[in-house]
């Protein structure tokens, strides 16, 4: 095994970049014909009601949505809401924060990727998807910071359940989050914006559409880059971001389309790790690093630079006797040289290496992973219903360090913790059936075959401190059972039961840690009108063998923390007033405990509410949000307690068509995040090394938020 990145591979990936910037701006072969091409909604059998496209409608401005052929609780996010309502410098995390059961706590790792939490399942206990492909690290974990930016999502769906067998993903058992990339326009456009916002937060974005190009077939394409910087809310904690997206669709016939999509991210930024109890005391809520050299924590001693890519090949056709065929094929990779941390940034340590008494200790930690796979699904229609078999197979070869250094002397090697070549192998068959029962009752069972296999190649192993070798693998069969009956158009009620399963994030020789297994049941009902949208679930999770962890000095250690039993209740709408505003509300009752000692799992909030006003009339779009998440502990067994937080966003969203002869529309946002300023302690990162001290995240305060955008 090899390490699957390095210096000429990232030029390679940015020449790749420029050579599609030239084959998109060749204006000759182009011609703008049709309207603006609507938005695709890839969801299986999920439908919504036929007001769905009526702008005075609560289905058209609610900010989510359950649709109603869903077999398991589900929020829709379309486009719509994230233009008008999501700042362009936001993450994914920003979308779905609105739906109930998520909590999202805005700082996170590194002080960007914001810790998730969905019915109390931590980051690598739910799937993340990207156009159906799941987004996965070694670990399982998956970042929200990085791959796709707002600006390029088409939809973003929650699916709060595990799915059916054609669910592909490692926990679906904790839910679905679905991204989806947008389609291009059908006539040619260039859009482009900028933005400026509080801690010198700035944005510029060029997008180019091809609209449909003469001589193809009805070819279409995006390309569209973006470039963020910030000082940031934390001290010294800026950071940069630049990132291009391509999307081109080929039809190839009257029943088949091509798709290629190609996105690339680059960003650099300081690593901030949380701040301890002492320092947010003396220095205030916003404490992030400092710039003292002789200090742990200092900027220069805490930095990232990471860069990723996404690429896929997707084919969707029909043939003929009800046959339907859909396979991507795929590549990802995710790549840091270095991450470099203080080793206690608390500041709770002395100074002092093997090369100096005052000399600053600290950590590289560069991490290179790339993943090759394939989804693909056939399906049939039968005189009772569907039936669709399918696979997703992936190969993950990674590798990972973790090196003590001198940070004094330019990160001058001290020693090992860790340094491993990791691959991970995925195959999932499955076969699943719809059967129309009745007319209006539809049941869908199934089951997938779930194979894992981790192999470790170790110079240092974590545990052992010297060189391993060693493989495990895992296999279960999953069956699944769900059933949605039509009760009127509007109206449908649904059933499930399915089995979860999930390997370790990390396998060795001396590690006791076992699989995860769960049985998922849940029932729920969803309504829609003109005048109001109305959802709502409860559900049950025996969870067993439940894999937790802790981490100190950035390195994660995981264990089994006995069965948990997941149940709640959760509920969502949206009235239509009339005159242009709607009101909405969501929330939920959670509950996550353990088995053997009845003790709250770590960041479990015990329940979510949300509410707010949206207005839309002729050019103007306008909302007020206001989400709150319950209690928590940020530790196991109830350690770390974390008190209940709200964040009131608002955002007004002005839009012109046609101003002047050759200018299609001028968009003007503005929003205010947090407007009520609250900066309390809302989220627990890890201890730090040296003095194990813990370290926390405050919310960041009230922040403003302008954009222009021109389409021309």
């Amino acid at each position: 095994m090899r390490r699957v990145s390095s210096t000429a591979d990232r030029w390679g990936i940015r020449r790749h970049y420029a050579a599609l910037w030239l084959a998109a701006s060749v204006p000759p072969v182009i011609g703008a014909t049709g309207a603006h091409a609507q938005q695709t909604t890839d969801l299986g059998t999920v439908e919504t009601s036929d007001t769905a496209g009526d702008v005075n409608s609560a289905v058209y401005q609610a900010p989510t949505t359950t649709p109603l052929n869903v077999t398991q609780p589900t929020s829709v996010i379309n486009r719509h809401y994230i233009e008008n309502n999501i700042p362009a410098t936001s993450n994914f995390d920003k979308v779905i924060s609105v739906a109930p059961s998520v909590m999202v706590s805005p700082s996170g790792s590194g002080g960007d990727d914001a810790q998730i939490s969905i019915r109390g399942f931590q980051n690598g206990q739910f799937n993340t998807t990207l156009d159906g492909i799941p987004l996965r690290l070694f670990n399982g974990t998956q970042r929200s910071g990085t791959f796709i930016m707002t600006n390029d999502l088409g939809q973003v769906t929650i699916d709060r359940g595990p799915g059916t067998a054609s669910t592909v993903g490692d926990a679906t058992f904790g839910g679905t989050v679905g991204l989806q990339t947008k389609s291009p326009m059908s006539t040619m456009a260039t859009t482009a914006t900028t933005g400026y916002g509080s801690f010198n937060t700035q944005l510029y974005g060029l997008q180019f559409d091809s609209g449909q190009i003469k001589g193809t077939n009805g070819a279409s394409l995006f390309i569209d880059t973006q470039f963020t910087k910030s000082d940031g809310y934390y001290t010294n904690t800026a950071k940069e971001r630049e990132n291009a997206a391509l999307k081109i669709q080929q039809p190839l016939s009257d029943n088949t389309m091509l798709t290629f999509v190609s996105i690339y991210n680059d960003e650099t930024r300081n690593y901030f790790q949380g701040a301890s109890l002492a320092q947010i005391a003396k220095y205030g809520p916003n404490y992030g690093l400092s710039s003292n050299p002789s200090q742990q924590n200092y900027a220069g001693y805490n930095r990232w630079r990471l860069q990723t890519d996404f690429d896929y090949l997707g084919l969707k056709s029909d043939y003929a006797d009800g046959w339907h065929l859909e396979n991507k094929i795929y590549t990802y990779g995710y790549s840091t040289a270095a991450l470099i941390r203080g080793k206690d940034v608390s500041d709770n340590s002395s100074n002092g290496t093997i090369f100096g008494a005052t000399n600053v200790p600290g950590t590289s930690n560069p991490v290179n992973s790339r993943s090759y796979g394939d989804v693909v699904a056939l399906t049939k229609d039968t005189f009772f219903g569907d039936v669709k078999v399918g696979t997703w197979a992936e190969h993950q070869p990674s590798y990972r360090g973790f090196f003590n250094v001198d940070m004094t002397l330019a990160q001058k090697y001290i020693s090992t913790s860790y340094n491993q070549h990791l691959s991970l192998d995925t195959f999932q068959p499955y076969v699943e059936a719809d059967w129309k029962a009745l007319p209006d009752l539809t049941i869908t069972t199934g089951a997938k075959y779930a194979y894992s296999a981790r192999g470790q190649s170790s110079l240092v192993d974590p545990n052992t401190h010297g060189p391993l070798d060693y493989a495990q693998s895992w296999a279960k069969v999953l069956p699944s059972l769900a059933a949605n009956y039509k009760v009127s158009p509007n109206w449908s009620v649904y059933a499930q039961a399915a089995e979860g399963f999930l390997t370790p994030p990390v396998v060795t020789a001396t590690s006791n840690v076992q699989p995860q297994t769960t049985w998922n049941y849940q029932v729920g009902t969803s309504y829609q009108s003109k005048t109001f949208t109305l959802a709502g679930d409860v559900y049950y999770i025996d969870f067993d063998n439940m894999i937790a962890s802790q981490t100190i000095g950035g390195i994660t250690n995981y264990f089994n923390a006995g069965g948990v039993i997941y149940k709640g209740v959760e509920i969502e709408g949206t009235v239509h007033v009339g005159n242009g505003f709607s009101l909405f509300a969501n929330g939920s009752l959670n509950s996550a405990k353990n088995k053997q000692t009845g003790q709250w799992i770590a960041e479990a909030p015990n329940a979510t509410a949300a509410a707010g006003l949206i207005y839309e009339e002729g050019n103007w779009h306008a909302s007020l949000t206001d989400k709150w998440v319950g209690q928590r502990f940020g530790d196991i067994g109830e350690k770390q307690p974390l008190s209940p937080f709200n964040q009131l966003d608002m955002a007004i969203t002005y839009k012109i068509k046609n101003p002047l002869p050759n200018l299609t529309a001028v968009t003007a946002k503005f929003g205010i995040d947090n407007i009520l300023d609250r900066r309390t302690i809302i989220d627990f990162f890890g201890y730090s090394g040296g003095s194990v001290t813990p370290l926390f995240y405050t919310q960041i305060g009230r922040n403003i938020y302008t954009s222009l955008t021109v389409q021309f």
